[in-house]
């Protein structure tokens, strides 16, 4: 059984902004309450086929070392992340709206033996891990955008 999870937020900031966070890899851990570890292990940072290891500790613990499918920055990345019985492939993707802002989703297809365990309460502590996630990244990419106009 496969299931897709998606959220977006959009935030008062250029795509450029958010990716300035998101690119920082090793940084997660401080703004983003769902990873406790990140580095890169093998290739360059956001090159497809680069990987890196992650931890996750919310809704559950997990280690991950996601392979990167897709970069196009900075407005779309995807990876897979692999473990026992499961398997996810995660995007993210920062759209430049008419208005100035940014629209910030992010998907997931998970599939492997692993769900079929998942009932409700699973699939929305997952969605409350992408909205969390999201919603840090939002924050934080408003500040950036907030300093860069104070300097200018």
């Amino acid at each position: 059984m496969a299931i897709k999870l998606e959220y977006s937020v959009t935030a008062k900031c250029k795509p450029e902004h958010v990716w300035r966070k998101f690119q920082r890899l090793e940084e997660w851990p401080w703004w983003n309450r769902v990873v406790g570890q990140a580095r890169w292990i093998s290739g360059q940072p956001w090159q497809k086929g680069s990987a890196f290891h992650m931890e996750l500790v919310y809704p559950r613990k997990a280690s991950l070392t996601p392979v990167i499918l897709e970069s196009a920055p900075p407005n779309k990345i995807a990876w897979v992340g692999k473990t026992t019985g499961f398997s996810g492939e995660h995007g993210f993707s920062f759209e430049a709206r008419n208005d100035g802002t940014t629209l910030i989703k992010t998907w997931e297809n998970i599939s492997g033996w692993v769900t079929a365990f998942f009932g409700a309460g699973m699939k929305q502590s997952l969605l409350t891990m992408h909205k969390d996630w999201l919603e840090a990244l939002k924050t934080e990419a408003e500040k950036i955008a907030r300093e860069e106009s104070a300097k200018s």
